[in-house]
């Protein structure tokens, strides 16, 4: 990788993506890579190391976006030089997410996943290529906010990413199936979606402090409901 000596950032809310960039730009030759995970982090970063010259951002991120991130950059309201290399890469194949990228002269919009060999073309078509970066009054005149959620109302994956509902885990019935996977806080997949909560389960997770999980309220109150109408045929109710 040429001017390997750039300081990167890499920002990405989910562990897996963030350490598979991490490692493909390592292994293409970056001697400095720096992380964050959300857009408040991001602006951390940037505020403490004003030598960074590239920034990798997700586009849905837990606090904001990475294209909106790009427009602060390209609008010179970062502590970031405005032209700085700034790349998309994203789980999104939106045309219309795409477009706004452009619109703000995003270097790069990368659909993940991707490779070694196809970030290395990237960056060399980028890196070599003539840039035509304009002035910030150009790019403030531009309603990114706007473009972006009209995007995203297009965005299939938008409605994916939303958060699942969470049931508290005292409500739980045994054997009630998890609606998505269950995600501890620094990221680590604890179950997969699909797996049944059995009582032994459920008590581990009591024991590790988790409160609620993804299971789906319908399944809840159906098993529910269907307790009850026996405990009523019983008399017990």
């Amino acid at each position: 990788m040429s001017h390997a000596g750039f300081r990167i950032l890499v920002v990405e809310d989910e562990l897996f993506s963030r350490n598979m960039v991490g490692r493909l730009l390592t292994g293409l030759g970056a001697e400095h890579v720096t992380f964050a995970t959300s857009c408040a982090e991001a602006r951390q970063a940037i505020a403490s190391d004003t030598g960074l010259r590239m920034v990798v951002a997700d586009h849905y991120l837990t606090d904001g976006t990475g294209i909106a991130l790009l427009a602060e950059t390209r609008q010179g309201r970062l502590a970031l030089a405005h032209d700085t290399f700034f790349v998309i890469a994203t789980a999104s194949t939106s045309f219309a997410l795409t477009a706004v990228a452009l619109a703000l002269d995003a270097d790069s919009f990368m659909s993940k996943p991707f490779g070694r060999d196809e970030l290395a073309k990237r960056f060399y078509d980028f890196l070599h290529g003539n840039r035509s970066i304009k002035s910030t009054d150009h790019y403030r005149a531009i309603d990114a906010e706007g473009m972006i959620r009209a995007a995203e109302m297009l965005d299939p994956l938008k409605a994916a990413r939303q958060p699942p509902p969470l049931t508290p885990l005292t409500n739980v019935l045994p054997d009630s199936p998890l609606s998505a996977d269950l995600v501890a806080a620094d990221g680590h997949r604890l179950l997969p979606m699909g797996t049944k909560l059995t009582r032994h389960l459920i008590g581990r997770l009591t024991e590790l402090g988790i409160v609620a999980v993804p299971v789906a309220p319908t399944s809840v109150s159906v098993k529910a409901a269907e307790r009850r109408a026996k405990l009523r045929d019983r008399g017990d109710c």
